[in-house]
């Protein structure tokens, strides 16, 4: 897929509040975060995460979106529990937003193997962030890119459930935009 028609795709698919991703890039930088399912422990830690960095975030003049798979009223209730009821978000129930990215689904051992149990009873135990009802597609991993003016300027693609973003070297890469 060329660059035109990965923007063209972008203008496809509206937030809960009727803006794409390319106008929205357009506008501003956008952080765009994907998230795994509603349930998942290690997507609320990463809510959570976002919502400690809005102010590092709104420092390097990014806007912040989400793509997840549950529907708007349910992701409006997870995302205000963590203070992100003002972001731009996007319903992606049947992925594609995901495909257009190439975020990957995981096999079992990437998303519920052995190599998680430790990393999930840390999250869920330790840190607290219990899992809720499983979501629409629980092999689906999570990403974060930066998007400028519609082009992908850095990101972090998750390789297993656990695999969150460094958010201190994302969100320090160069930014076109800025200059």
């Amino acid at each position: 897929m060329d660059q035109n028609q990965f923007q063209a795709a972008l203008a496809t698919f509206p937030s809960s509040r009727g803006k794409t991703l390319d106008k929205l890039s357009e506008e501003r930088p956008v952080l765009v975060v994907f998230l795994r399912h509603g349930g998942c422990p290690f997507c609320r830690q990463v809510l959570d995460q976002l919502h400690a960095l809005s102010e590092q975030i709104e420092q390097r003049n990014l806007q912040l979106a989400i793509v997840h798979m549950m529907d708007n009223e349910q992701a409006d209730q997870l995302l205000s529990r963590y203070d992100l009821q003002n972001v731009q978000h996007f319903s992606d129930p049947e992925r594609k937003l995901y495909e257009l990215f190439q975020v990957k689904r995981g096999n079992l051992s990437e998303t519920i193997g052995p190599a998680i149990w430790w990393s999930g009873f840390k999250t869920t135990i330790l840190s607290g962030y219990l899992p809720g009802i499983p979501g629409k597609d629980i092999q689906q991993l999570g990403a974060a890119v930066i998007l400028d003016q519609s082009r992908v300027i850095a990101s972090h693609f998750s390789q297993n459930s656990a695999d969150l973003p460094d958010w201190d070297e994302l969100l320090a890469c160069e930014i076109p935009h800025d200059q």
